[in-house]
């Protein structure tokens, strides 16, 4: 199953080491607004994985459990088929939780850059961190 968000955190994790390489070599010290972008960048790309992970796991374990069913499975293998989907599904609000809370944060930090000095500053981190936002939002509308 290819997911759209793992690609793009792939994609996006090249650049951040070149990019991370880059800023490294510099002698002069960084923004620590730019530090910020990145941490933040770096938590969001963790938890948009674990969600996709979660969600793949769950969807995964159900259909484990609809094919127990199906083959007349007994009644012990469905009920311990069921509570490792339980296991499964229990991750995810607590993943949710967390993405809500460090997109929130992001938008109130790029919110306070009215004049986009970030930007200036770094086009591209500035850029990969709006582009995953985007992602997680639509990560977190699509909530199954």
């Amino acid at each position: 199953m290819n997911n759209p968000h793992i690609a793009l955190l792939s994609a996006v994790h090249a650049n951040d080491t070149r990019h991370n390489a880059t800023l490294r070599s510099q002698s002069r010290p960084t923004d620590p607004r730019l530090e910020q972008l990145i941490v933040y960048r770096a938590v969001l790309q963790h938890l948009l994985l674990q969600k996709a992970h979660y969600d793949h796991e769950r969807e995964l374990e159900l259909r484990r459990l609809e094919r127990f069913r199906s083959e007349g499975a007994n009644e012990r293998r469905l009920q311990i088929q069921e509570q490792v989907l339980k296991k499964a599904q229990g991750m995810l609000p607590g993943i949710v939780f967390k993405m809500r809370n460090e997109v929130d944060k992001l938008k109130r930090f790029l919110d306070i850059d009215k004049e986009q000095e970030l930007r200036q500053l770094d086009t591209t981190l500035y850029d990969s961190c709006v582009e995953l936002l985007n992602n997680c939002q639509s990560s977190l509308e699509n909530i199954n």
